[in-house]
């Protein structure tokens, strides 16, 4: 697999960015009930509940200015600018852990570093990976969201006493913060001197074919120019010269059908997983578990680190069948066992206690190594270079505004076990019907040039 080192260098950094982004989503997830949190004293429900949206509404705001501004700077710039702002938030996590005012700012900080990471990383790995392991490396990037969370449910954990009796040895922010501060200083080393930047990119913007070429020798791990490696660069030159022809406006012919499938599995996906982590807290998971005094409650990391095992499967697997069947087996499994769950809950008075976390562990294993990982290659790879940015980034935007919804919903409908089974085949039928839709509008890219990807999801010829 050619530059397969290299490419993985490459993105080490955004890997490193994600993993911190991850942490904070995790934080959103585990932070529901004030008692517990020292710096949640004195403070009124909104403003807790806001402490958890803001990391959101900073990754909104920031894509924002990504989408106008992407294109003049380069990608080593923008993942040093992810970075620094991951230090502050670091640092005052670390400083100031109970701090309810440095807590808020500062994840609306980290937010601003995550939405740039996001943006970039999963532009920048469409552009530079072979088209063998483009799907591979976007998968790595899943992997690092879902290892941050997964490792802020054990930080959570042993770092606050479930039942809020005894004050934790160290609180669960500074602990965030300090493997935060370490990743995100460490990340700005192969930021600014591994990246090698995007032979398409060079071409839609200054149009150096030199450069570009040189580049992508580089990321193929050559010394040389080879006969693939000249059909792949013509392809991306002309690919660049199509781009303003292939969509001169936004939601132009080459701009809808790809913008329209992207966005519908996305927020499809928003609702699964919004609710999975919303529910799975306390009302289903901790059922594995019996609480006493002073014992933890592993099962929230043990669905996280479940999903993180899944991710690293999907690295590996993604490849293996075409993109619709891929996520149409990802999302069937899901589905049923979603449905299944909620027939259970809404039928039965009681049932084993293992059941409905075996349930709810293989849907959120199915879910990760097919449905999260297909929605992120799309994004990588069905959209002309001169709207990529703004493409990737509205569908984004429609993302983490989507998440702030579901958790405001959340906030003010109360979730018992009475109406989980209602939420559970509502939210099963959806993943099911996007099912459908994806398996037959879905594309197979695999192993094709950026050009054929692009014009695969536009149902255009070469």
């Amino acid at each position: 697999m050619s530059g397969l080192g290299t490419q993985l260098s490459c993105i080490l950094s955004s890997v490193l960015l994600l993993f911190c982004g991850g942490m904070h989503i995790g934080w959103s997830i585990m932070h529901f009930y004030m008692s517990g949190n020292s710096w949640a004293v004195g403070i009124s429900v909104d403003e807790y509940r806001f402490a958890i949206l803001s990391f959101f509404t900073g990754c909104g705001f920031i894509i924002l200015i990504v989408a106008a501004t992407k294109q003049f700077l380069p990608t080593r710039i923008w993942l040093v600018l992810s970075a620094f702002f991951f230090i502050i938030n670091g640092t005052f996590f670390t400083a100031m852990p109970t701090y309810y005012a440095a807590t808020v700012a500062t994840r609306i900080i980290a937010g601003f570093g995550h939405g740039i990471c996001h943006v970039v990383s999963i532009i920048y790995v469409g552009e530079i990976a072979s088209r063998n392991l483009r799907g591979k490396l976007v998968a790595v990037l899943v992997s690092s969201i879902i290892g941050g969370i997964a490792l802020f449910t054990i930080l959570s954990m042993v770092t606050t006493n479930p039942i809020f009796f005894a004050e934790p040895n160290m609180h669960a922010n500074r602990a965030i913060g300090i493997v935060i501060l370490s990743l995100s200083t460490f990340a700005l080393v192969p930021a600014w001197f591994v990246v090698i930047e995007s032979p398409i990119h060079i071409l839609t913007t200054s149009g150096n074919e030199s450069e570009a070429r040189s580049n992508l020798i580089k990321l193929r791990g050559l010394s040389m120019e080879s006969p693939s490696l000249m059909d792949e660069f013509e392809d991306m030159k002309t690919l660049a010269s199509e781009s303003e022809s292939l969509s001169p406006f936004f939601l132009s012919q080459g701009n809808f059908p790809p913008f329209q499938l992207t966005l519908l599995i996305k927020l499809a996906n928003l609702l699964f997983f919004n609710y999975s982590m919303n529910t799975a807290k306390m009302s289903l998971m901790s059922l594995m578990f019996t609480l006493t005094l002073f014992s933890y409650n592993w099962a929230p990391s043990i669905l996280m680190l479940s999903k993180f095992a899944g991710s690293i499967l999907a690295i590996f697997i993604i490849d293996v069948l075409p993109r619709r069947f891929q996520y149409g087996i990802s999302s069937t499994f899901t589905g049923t066992f979603m449905l299944a769950l909620g027939i259970i809950l809404a039928t039965y008075d009681s049932v084993e206690t293992w059941i409905p976390p075996f349930l709810y562990i293989t849907a959120e294993v199915f879910n990760t190594f097919g449905m999260l990982p297909v929605s992120e290659i799309m994004l990588s790879e069905a959209f002309p270079p001169k709207k990529r940015a703004l493409s990737v980034s509205s569908v984004l935007i429609c993302e983490y505004v989507g998440h702030m919804v579901v958790y405001i919903i959340y906030f003010n409908v109360p979730s018992t076990i009475e109406n989980t089974y209602i939420k559970t085949l509502v939210f099963s039928g959806v993943i099911l019907l996007k099912c459908i839709i994806a398996v037959l509008t879905t594309p197979d890219t695999r192993n094709k040039y950026p050009r054929e990807a692009v014009h695969a999801y536009m149902h255009k010829k070469k």
